[in-house]
């Protein structure tokens, strides 16, 4: 699709969860196997398309200001962006006044995935939509029993895959819908007329995923984040 891209990289969000990490500390920069969870999403994507950085920031930006003065990425231009206590879309449109292109990537700052981005963007060239999202298949935090009439037990799976997918971010818009945004207070609202209008398509990704938002999270990323250097490789 190009050569190059823009990728707007959400890192605003006070991270309350996992206080008291994030007491002083913005929830991108809590260290997993002593490096930020953001490095480990720009280290995997290094080899990817993505060519410049808008950083939302947000709560203790000077901190991620801090951090890319004395840890910029090889070969990337980084611009931070700080939207104090804004909504999500407000920190996206305040990012994206500056894009330039066909079309650019919206990231969640706390999600650890092993997305193939190019095949993320030869799926949404493949369509006619204008917007692309990355779905994940969602597991049962439950182990889950099924019955018969007699309600003796017939089967039993632990923390079983159901068959629902659930939004993971790794967003693909096209610039055209940078003036569509200014419509709408909040995300949600704009993702449900993309679906209206039969313009936002599905990238269904069965590989690693973590968001990190509470402890038990943090700890699930410390066991698995070698699998994204691994599949980074």
């Amino acid at each position: 699709m190009t050569s190059s891209l823009n990728a707007i990289l959400l890192c605003g969000g006070k991270g309350e969860r996992l206080r008291p990490l994030t007491e002083s500390l913005p929830k991108p920069l809590v260290s997993i196997k002593g490096k930020p969870i953001l490095r480990h999403i720009l280290d995997y994507l290094s080899n990817s398309p993505i060519n410049h950085y808008f950083i939302a920031a947000g709560y203790e930006a000077k901190k991620i200001h801090e951090y890319f003065l004395n840890h910029p990425p090889e070969n990337k231009e980084v611009t931070i962006v700080d939207s104090g206590d804004a909504d999500i879309i407000e920190r996206i449109r305040s990012c994206a006044k500056s894009i330039k292109g066909d079309g650019f990537l919206v990231l969640y700052g706390d999600t650890l995935s092993d997305i193939n981005i190019n095949e993320l963007l030869e799926f949404h060239s493949g369509h006619n939509g204008r917007a692309t999202v990355t779905l994940w298949p969602l597991r049962s935090p439950f182990g889950v029993m099924d019955v018969d009439a007699q309600g003796r037990v017939e089967s039993y799976a632990e923390k079983p895959i159901l068959d629902k997918w659930i939004n993971i971010g790794f967003f693909y818009f096209s610039t055209e819908l940078i003036t569509i945004l200014e419509r709408f207070e909040k995300f949600e609202a704009f993702l449900e007329y993309l679906i209206s209008k039969q313009e936002l398509y599905a990238f269904k990704h069965n590989g690693m995923h973590i968001t990190v938002n509470t402890q038990k999270e943090l700890s699930d990323a410390e066991d698995n984040i070698e699998l994204l250097r691994i599949n980074h490789a």
